[in-house]
């Protein structure tokens, strides 16, 4: 495929669609607890009650957002997008996303963070390996067929569930941990397994909180 397809695949398979997926998924799902017996109530956990979530900024190449407690910085080669927070505080679904691109004319990279604010699941449910199990599905719902190998990877020395993906001439990795009152999700995308690896071991993670 040429190099403007894959990136145009890419795009369409994560983006929009994705999100579109998951939102529907955190809309949905509570309710259906709800009607087998579950009570999912929109409960912040206290150490970050008060604080009003934030699309955060990017500074100097760094993604930084204390409303979250996070910060990142993509592999030099990324370039961030500006952020975008879809999703009411304590009312709906909250989703704070960035992506970060390699620039055209080069092979095919990506890097995308999201946060999803956990209040609206129930609290057995807000697990790092809840959550992933949840993830791994919308990236299969998406077409990618999982690709054997490792369980788990670190950023920065911070531990994350894991697992690889393939569809045609993509390839992504999906990290995934629970942290306070959010999950954090990166996904790796290029055309194989190596380019991915190298996106992880250049990313840098901090907590901030």
């Amino acid at each position: 495929m040429p190099m403007n397809g894959v990136r145009d695949s890419v795009t369409n398979m994560w983006g929009f669609k994705t999100l579109f997926l998951l939102m529907t998924l955190a809309v949905t799902t509570p309710f259906l607890w709800a009607q087998q017996g579950g009570k999912p109530q929109p409960k912040t956990p206290a150490s970050t009650q008060n604080v009003l979530p934030t699309k955060g900024l990017i500074d100097h190449g760094t993604y930084k957002n204390p409303s979250i407690g996070l910060e990142f910085t993509p592999a030099q080669s990324l370039r961030l997008k500006d952020p975008v927070m879809n999703g009411t505080p304590g009312k709906t679904p909250l989703f704070i996303t960035v992506q970060a691109e390699n620039d055209p004319g080069s092979v095919f990279s990506q890097t995308i963070f999201y946060a999803e604010a956990l209040a609206f699941y129930p609290e057995e449910q807000r697990t790092t390996a809840k959550y992933f199990q949840r993830s791994t599905q919308v990236v299969v719902a998406n077409g990618f067929s999982p690709v054997p190998g490792r369980s788990s990877a670190q950023i920065s020395g911070i531990p994350f569930l894991c697992e690889d993906f393939a569809k045609g001439a993509v390839h992504e990795t999906l990290l995934v941990m629970t942290h306070g009152a959010y999950a954090y999700v990166f996904i790796f995308v290029g055309p194989d397994g190596g380019v991915t690896n190298k996106l992880v071991e250049s990313t840098k993670v901090k907590l901030t909180r």
